[in-house]
């Protein structure tokens, strides 16, 4: 079964550094840290993580903003937002962007595992989530742990970025991908400038080692890996 992800909004380092070391203690979760909103959605973007445990208030984007850019593209993702008293009419608006559950700073561990706990046991069950292989076709697979690509059980050799692209499109396969979905998950610099050329190369790539038709361009910019 694959670990699950949590990401994790906080700009007061200190405080994120500390509920970062309990959660480690209690969970076995790949965990993503983030300074501010704009940091996290990136980051969301780039690993999908199961679980968001968000700040109210964070510099250039705030918990809110990020649930809301977050809704946009899954409904699935699990919200736990921290708020200080003083901000409990913003809760009001958190609800509407469906978030699990909030939490009053600073932040009582007991509740804060129970959040959790409360996230993990709503998780939808994703079939994805209960395998390492993402079967092809009949001659062709993927295995999401090794991410090895195997043709009649010979491994066909992928460049580091082939296997990120592969990677994403069998979590996601059957479901419409942006470029710019994976251009934040292949390419590991988040400072580099967003480039259609460069994804539409990569998928060019990836496409002549896997089964003919099956990674197929959508319109409107989309990308999809259509198998049974």
């Amino acid at each position: 079964m694959k670990r699950l992800k949590l990401l994790y909004a906080e700009d007061e380092k200190k405080t994120r550094r500390d509920q970062v070391i309990y959660i480690e203690s209690r969970y076995d979760f790949d965990i993503y840290e983030a300074d501010d909103g704009v940091q996290a959605l990136a980051l969301y973007k780039k690993y999908k993580p199961d679980i968001v445990l968000t700040d109210i208030t964070m510099p250039n984007m705030s918990g809110l903003e990020l649930a809301k850019e977050i809704r946009k593209i899954s409904q699935q993702t699990k919200i736990i937002i921290a708020t200080a008293h003083s901000e409990q009419k913003k809760l009001l608006e958190a609800f509407s962007s469906d978030v699990i559950n909030y939490l009053l700073k600073p932040i009582n561990r007991e509740k804060l595992r129970s959040s959790i706990d409360t996230a993990i046991e709503t998780l939808p069950k994703n079939p994805n989530l209960n395998t390492n292989e993402i079967v092809l076709n009949e001659s062709s697979k993927f295995n999401l742990i090794s991410h090895e690509y195997f043709i009649d059980s010979e491994i066909i050799k992928l460049s580091k970025s082939e296997s990120k692209l592969l990677q994403l499109l069998c979590e996601y396969k059957n479901q419409d991908i942006t470029a710019y979905d994976i251009f934040v998950h292949v390419w590991d610099d988040l400072d580099k400038e967003f480039s259609t050329d460069s994804v539409r190369t990569l998928v060019k790539k990836l496409r002549k080692k896997l089964p003919e038709g099956i990674l197929k361009n959508i319109y409107g910019g989309f990308y999809k890996l259509s198998v049974k």
